[in-house]
């Protein structure tokens, strides 16, 4: 009996018939309830689009990030050009009096510099990369709150499902894009948030 159910819930969905047709012929002889049978559109068609790449360049706390990593990255520059030139004034004395100096001391002082270049070197690389960490993990923060205020705003408006702008090939209703909501509702979120950023010291 259910086989020729399912045939003639076939032989109708290929003649164009409505699932509401289907229900009223058929609801009682399938014994399934409403809602298996018919899809609420209307839930189905809530969806939401983001630009999420936009709202991070745009919102100020990752202006205020940005900013941060400048500033220090500027320190950790001045700071580096500084024991360069130490450096190569420690080179030039050891030129101009290497004729005042044995072989063996010689060695011993161009040894000794390089291995000074060495370090001034890590020491460099090293603070560049706690910089670099430090700015990720605030980012990775940001990046999760943002999320956090998309999630809110699509409950707040009942959408059940939202869209990254990039992986969208075109929509013509605007009203889906929830873009400018989120950001201002994110930097109202993010106002009060601390942005601090550990480099070495």
């Amino acid at each position: 009996m259910l086989s020729i159910n399912l045939l003639i819930l076939s032989s109708i969905i290929n003649n164009n018939i409505t699932s509401s047709t289907i229900i009223q012929k058929h609801n009682n002889s399938l014994n399934l309830p409403m809602n298996f049978l018919v899809s609420n559109k209307s839930e189905i068609d809530k969806i939401g689009i983001v630009d999420f790449r936009y709202i991070l360049k745009k919102s100020n706390a990752m202006k205020t990030l940005g900013n941060k990593f400048l500033l220090f990255e500027k320190k950790i520059n001045e700071k580096f050009k500084q024991k360069q030139i130490v450096l190569k004034n420690k080179e030039k004395i050891i030129r101009e009096d290497k004729e005042n100096f044995t072989e063996l001391d010689l060695k011993k002082k161009i040894k000794l510099l390089k291995k000074d270049v060495f370090k001034v070197q890590k020491k460099y690389k090293d603070e560049r990369s706690i910089l670099n960490k430090s700015f990720q993990k605030i980012q990775k923060k940001i990046k999760d709150l943002l999320a956090q205020v998309i999630k809110d705003v699509s409950i707040k408006k009942n959408i059940n499902v939202v869209f990254l702008k990039e992986n969208i090939f075109l929509f013509n209703n605007p009203s889906v894009d929830l873009t400018s909501e989120v950001l201002d509702l994110f930097n109202k979120k993010t106002k009060s948030l601390k942005i601090t950023i550990s480099p070495s010291n």
